[in-house]
């Protein structure tokens, strides 16, 4: 089997893993005390080891074997859930256990991610990357479909959250079987020495490009306000009244739209005006937004969060092929690094100001607030980064 496709079959089940182990830990958590600040504290967990390790982590996938890298973080990543399932079997499953497990995974995330977005570069020729990125985003948000359905459906059934978790350790095992099968068709490694000078280097390099600035960061933005998913488990217990199947539907549905979005640009992918068509699809994400915080039905609901994922892989496409493509192939992991750092800070996070403002203004208002400062976020850029507003692909 190519390289690729065993690359990709790792990737398929490793972010199912997650998904997964990410439905458990969100319905348990909130079942604990019933707040969503509790929420907010699971993504502030994770972001917290992002912000401090991912220049470190994107340093190293620059200077060392990428491949081994991911092997051994999800190593660790699969001791944290089986530590998740026995502490829960044996009723020791507190808020404070969960929390500094999910900093150990967010450590675990901060040296994984630049490697493995960088590793992609390395499993492919240049001529197909552009097409390589484009499927594995549908990979990816395939997983992320399959993944909270499953994740959903296992809880439901077993009502036993640790049984969850041991499913989750062991799809990730085997999704390490396949990564150590993986062949690499080039060497990016460099030979600049570890230190703080060139550990800020890829700051200094994304700093110094406006477009891909202001790609990276009106994503962070537009995210870190109007995102929702942190408080779906609060959405699908007492306003949809779903339950933890409803709520893997709930988090599978952006996943759908997004998946439909990254295919048809795999198959077509933008020529034309690929700026403005990205400041559009940040509007329509924020309105939908509004749209589902405000929506009371299940299949409104749906919907709306279809639409969302849909239109955020856009600028996730857009992002993900401006990153690989305009840096220089020995510092795409530093320059990965950097990405990851926006990423986290727009997930995790998010997920912590979303649970803040829940606590503050209620479930509904945090969330249309949200999506409103989504739509301002985008007239901003459009406004401050002319040159990703003119960008033609």
């Amino acid at each position: 089997m190519p390289s690729i496709y065993l690359y990709l079959v790792s990737r398929v089940l490793t972010t199912i893993a997650y998904q997964i182990e990410s439905i458990a830990i969100g319905w348990q958590v909130y079942a604990i005390r019933r707040d969503p600040l509790d929420l907010g504290w699971v993504g502030l967990a994770q972001f917290i080891p992002m912000l401090v390790f991912s220049l470190w982590g994107g340093q190293l996938a620059d200077r060392f074997d990428r491949k081994k890298i991911l092997i051994y973080c999800y190593l660790v990543w699969v001791l944290s859930v089986v530590i998740m399932a026995i502490a829960t079997a044996m009723g020791q499953g507190t808020l404070s256990l969960f929390l500094v497990l999910l900093f150990v995974q967010g450590t675990i995330r901060a040296f994984s991610n630049p490697a493995a977005h960088a590793f992609v570069t390395q499993v492919v020729p240049e001529k197909q990357l552009k097409r390589a990125i484009a499927l594995n985003a549908s990979i990816w948000q395939a997983s992320t479909i399959a993944g909270p359905m499953v994740g959903g459906i296992l809880y439901g059934i077993l009502e036993k959250p640790e049984w969850v978790y041991a499913v989750a350790a062991g799809v990730s095992f085997f999704g390490i079987c396949f990564l150590s099968q993986v062949s690499a068709t080039s060497n990016e490694k460099t030979k600049e020495k570890l230190n703080f000078k060139n550990l800020f280097s890829g700051v200094e390099y994304v700093w110094s490009k406006p477009v891909l600035l202001g790609c990276i960061s009106l994503d962070l933005f537009a995210v870190l306000f109007g995102g929702a998913t942190a408080l779906l488990p609060a959405y699908a217990s007492d306003i949809l009244h779903v339950g933890p199947k409803g709520l893997g539907i709930l988090r599978a549905a952006p996943a759908m739209g997004a998946i439909f979005t990254s295919l048809w640009l795999s198959r077509r992918p933008m020529k034309q005006r690929a700026g403005l068509w990205l400041f559009i699809h940040v509007v329509i994400f924020g309105l939908s937004t509004v749209v589902f915080g405000l929506s009371h039905i299940m299949w409104l609901s749906l919907v709306m969060l279809f639409i969302s994922g849909a239109s955020d892989m856009v600028s996730v496409v857009i992002r993900m092929t401006l990153v690989q493509v305009a840096s220089p192939p020995a510092m795409r992991g530093r320059v990965s690094a950097v990405n990851s750092i926006f990423i986290s800070a727009s997930n995790e996070l998010g997920e912590f100001e979303s649970g803040m403002t829940a606590g503050w203004f209620g479930l509904v208002p945090a969330v249309v607030i949200g999506g409103l400062g989504s739509v301002v976020v985008a007239a901003i850029w459009a406004w401050r980064f002319p040159e990703l507003r003119k960008m033609a692909e």
